[in-house]
């Protein structure tokens, strides 16, 4: 087996200056790939691996002895990178699968036993692997699949020299199998004795134009800014989600709702007072001519007054339904996803990342680093962002209710005069439904913030893979409480304003 590969410069855009580079690889063999940070070592092995196109540059491979596919070529990413969910057999399991292999615990075994893992590590969790560890493993899953060339990407970087050493030694022992590598490293002292004679490639920086940067006017780490981000973030970009579901909402309920009462009908009461088809008997008697009388009145007085209940039966629903229930809650329900879920998210990859713990050591709260800053942001936009969901669903009621399927109301200020009747008059602040609105989302908001907080920190030692199950416990455990909060806070607006008189 033999890799030939050329490669020709033709713009700016190549991160390397040399013209042209040209290299072989046989059966057995280590390529040295050198070069100066940002000439383009990875990006030039990306490209021979077939995740990245390498910019103003054509290159030509050929294979000698075997056919040519971009998927014989493998790659142990830097620091040696596994999939975080998967434990390491499962990890060498997967690479078996995707080739087509026996994926059976005996060749898992085998792929470990190759680079000098014991059986045992076959169970462990990638976060549970040393570095050095983690390197072998990630090469073991790369080998699994028998691929003829594999690119190793500062394999090194951060090792000790015992494991580094160990490295260096399980790579030469592989090269006398017929491995054949690509090596990348800053490390003489361990690519020096990797490297094949006359395998070795100098890739030399391409002098290149930085775009001038205008900076921050105002550090990150400054309260208010982190605040004013946060606030953006939350109220801003939350707006559109929030109009679009009180949209559907409004207009459904609202349907819903006038289709109702548009069934409120009086003909049954009607029939039972007035006979359709009455007896010779009843029309001797009179009883025919007192009974058309008694429905002339009966659709007189439902014919005034009929519609006037109507009316006041929507502005109640709307006044009670939209700006003390669905309107908080419903707003709740959206930013426990799009706030909590984001702040467990951020909090628990800060943890995962040892960001919280090296805020501790430089003598910064982690907690109040986060909570502080959402917290106020989150409280500005909940009423805000609820108030706006609430008017959303009144507008689209409005148009419901006045529309030429329902026509309610005759005209914008009846609809708005009966709305005013039913939620701008309350006999106390504790049951006013706009301050009912704003104390629900500030209650609701303080509930999505606590359960995320507690989600986000309740594992110290959280690994990168317990991420999303920390946002779902913080969205699907905000939620229900919510729902239990709003039931109970009902109960207690019934007990302050009982609808004792609904109509009057």
């Amino acid at each position: 087996m033999q890799l030939c590969v050329e490669i020709q410069r033709v713009g700016d855009r190549c991160p390397f200056a040399n013209e042209s580079v040209q290299f072989e690889l046989g059966r057995g063999e280590c390529l040295w790939l050198q070069g100066d940070s940002g000439s383009g070592k990875s990006s030039l092995a990306l490209h021979l691996v077939g995740l990245r196109t390498l910019p103003d540059a054509v290159i030509e491979m050929e294979w000698k002895g075997l056919d040519s596919q971009p998927s014989e070529i493998g790659m142990v990413f830097q620091q040696g990178v596994l999939i975080d969910s998967l434990n390491v057999a499962e990890n060498i399991g997967l690479a078996l699968r995707r080739a087509r292999l026996d994926s059976s615990a005996k060749s898992i075994h085998k792929a470990l036993e190759e680079v000098g893992l014991a059986s045992t590590h076959a169970t462990k969790m990638p976060g549970e692997l040393s570095g050095g560890m983690l390197r072998r493993a990630s090469l073991a899953q790369v080998l699994a699949q028998g691929r003829p060339v594999i690119v190793l990407d500062e394999p090194f970087v951060g090792l000790d020299e015992s494991a580094a050493s160990g490295i260096v030694s399980l790579i030469q022992e592989l090269m006398t199998k017929g491995q054949s590598f690509i090596l990348i490293s800053h490390e003489p002292q361990y690519a020096e004795p990797l490297a094949t004679n006359g395998r070795d490639v100098h890739l030399s920086a391409s002098p290149q134009v930085e775009k001038a940067s205008s900076g921050r006017s105002l550090p990150h780490w400054n309260f208010v800014v982190r605040t004013g981000l946060r606030l953006f973030d939350y109220l801003v970009i939350s707006t559109p989600l929030i109009i679009f579901a009180f949209l559907a909402a409004g207009v459904a309920i609202s349907m819903l709702f006038s289709e109702l009462l548009e069934a409120t009908s009086v003909d049954a009461l009607r029939k039972q007072m007035i006979d359709p088809d009455p007896s010779l008997f009843k029309k001797l008697m009179g009883v025919e001519i007192f009974q058309k009388f008694v429905g002339y009145e009966f659709d007189n007085l439902t014919s005034q007054h009929l519609p006037e209940i109507r009316r006041k039966m929507f502005a109640l629903g709307i006044s009670r339904g939209f700006i003390v229930e669905l309107g908080p809650m419903l707003t709740a329900l959206l930013l426990a996803g799009r706030i909590g879920g984001s702040y467990a998210g951020e909090i628990s990859m800060m943890q995962a990342t040892n960001q919280n713990q090296l805020l501790s050591t430089l003598g910064v709260s982690p907690r109040r680093w986060t909570l502080g800053p959402a917290a106020i942001a989150a409280l500005i936009a909940a009423p805000i962002l609820t108030g706006i969901g609430v008017g959303t669903s009144i507008l689209m009621a409005k148009a419901v209710a006045m529309s030429s399927s329902y026509g309610l109301f005759d005209n914008s200020q009846q609809f708005w005069q009966a709305l005013a009747e039913k939620a701008l008059v309350y006999p106390s602040l504790w049951a006013y439904p706009p301050f009912v609105s704003m104390y629900h989302s500030l209650i609701f908001m303080v509930i999505i913030l606590g359960v995320a907080e507690i989600a986000g920190r309740m594992r110290p030692g959280i690994q990168p893979r317990d991420v999303p199950s920390a946002i779902t416990w913080a969205v699907v455990g905000a939620s229900l409480l919510i729902i239990v909060a709003d039931w109970g806070l009902s109960q207690w607006l019934l007990y302050l304003s009982p609808l004792q008189n609904p109509l009057g």
